[in-house]
C-alpha cells in the first residue's frame, strides 16, 4: 500500500521564512542582496531540513509538495472579504518559490499547482481518490480547514507540533464532530478566512443549534430548537449558504496526476 504525504507548501515554506527572515525585521524597503541571499539560503536550508525530518517520522512512499493556483479566485468572486485579512507573501520569499521547489525536487519531491485552485482543494481532491483507492494520506499541515477530510485513511500531521490530529481531539477543541465543523465555522465564524461567521451567534449557540440536527435544516425543524435562533438562521441563510460553500474543500478537481508522478525519488547523493 502507498503512503502519500501531501504537504501544503506555503503552509509549511511561509513559516520556516518567517523565522529566518525575523533577525532581520524591520526590513529596510531597499534591503540589501547579500541579506536576501542569507535569508534565502536559511530558508533554503530549514525545507530540506523538514522534508528529511518528515521522511524520516512518517515513512512515506510518495509525497507532493501542492502549491496555490495564482487564478483561484472563485471563493472571493463568492464573498469579497474572503482573506482579505492575509498578508501578502513578502516579496524576497515570492522571488524565491522557484530554488525552494528545486530544494524539494532535489529530495525527490516534486511541486505541484493548477492555476484555478487553491492548494487546499488540489490536496482535498488527490486525498480524497486516494483514499476511496485504499491508499493512506497524510496531510502535512496547520490548516484547521482540512479537518472535515480525517477518517481511517486521511491523516493531518502538524510537521512544527509534530503531531496527529484526531476527531476525539476536534471534538474536544471546537465541541462539534468532524462532519459539523463546516457548519460550525460558517455559524461562529473563522478569522483564518477572514469569515465572519452570523451576528450574535457564538459558540454556545452553534453547538446547541448542531446537536438538534446532522444539517441546518433538520436542526432548524427540531421542536426544541428556539424561536429567535431559528429566526436570525433563516434571517442569514444565504449568507450562511455562500459561508458554507466557501469553506468545504472540493474534493472533485480533475488533475491529472498519477500516483509515479508522486513517488520520491530523491536527486541528490
Amino acid at each position: 500500500m502507498a503512503h502519500l504525504l501531501l504537504i501544503d507548501a506555503l503552509n509549511l515554506i511561509r513559516r520556516l521564512y518567517a523565522v529566518q527572515e525575523r533577525p532581520y525585521l524591520p526590513l529596510p524597503d531597499d534591503v540589501a542582496e547579500s541579506t536576501k541571499a542569507q535569508i534565502v539560503r536559511n530558508t533554503e536550508n530549514m525545507l530540506r531540513q523538514a522534508l528529511t525530518r518528515l521522511q524520516q517520522e512518517l515513512s512515506p512512499s510518495h509525497a507532493l509538495l501542492v502549491f496555490d493556483g495564482r487564478d483561484s479566485l472563485w471563493r472571493k468572486a463568492l464573498y469579497q472579504d474572503y482573506k482579505a485579512n492575509r498578508k501578502p507573501m513578502p516579496a524576497i520569499l515570492a522571488g524565491a518559490l522557484e530554488n525552494l521547489q528545486q530544494v524539494a525536487k532535489n529530495a525527490g519531491i516534486n511541486s505541484f499547482q493548477q492555476a484555478e485552485y487553491e492548494a487546499d482543494d488540489i490536496i482535498a481532491s488527490v486525498a480524497v481518490k486516494m483514499a476511496q483507492h485504499g491508499q493512506q494520506v497524510t496531510i502535512v499541515s496547520t490548516d484547521k480547514g482540512f479537518l472535515p477530510l480525517l477518517e481511517q485513511d486521511i491523516q493531518i500531521y502538524d510537521a512544527f507540533a509534530r503531531q496527529f490530529h484526531n476527531k476525539t481531539d476536534v471534538q474536544q477543541k471546537f465541541g462539534v464532530s468532524t462532519t459539523q465543523l463546516v457548519r460550525y465555522w460558517s455559524l461562529v465564524g473563522d478569522s483564518t478566512n477572514n469569515i465572519p461567521g452570523v451576528n450574535g451567534i457564538g459558540p454556545k449557540g452553534a453547538h446547541d443549534l448542531l446537536a438538534l440536527g446532522a444539517t441546518l435544516t433538520d436542526a432548524l425543524e427540531h421542536p426544541d430548537c428556539h424561536k429567535k435562533l431559528r429566526e436570525k438562521i433563516l434571517q442569514h441563510k444565504e449568507q450562511i449558504k455562500i459561508f458554507m460553500q466557501i469553506l468545504t474543500l472540493k474534493t472533485d478537481v480533475q488533475l491529472g496526476l498519477n500516483l509515479q508522478e508522486m513517488r520520491i525519488v530523491p536527486q541528490e547523493g
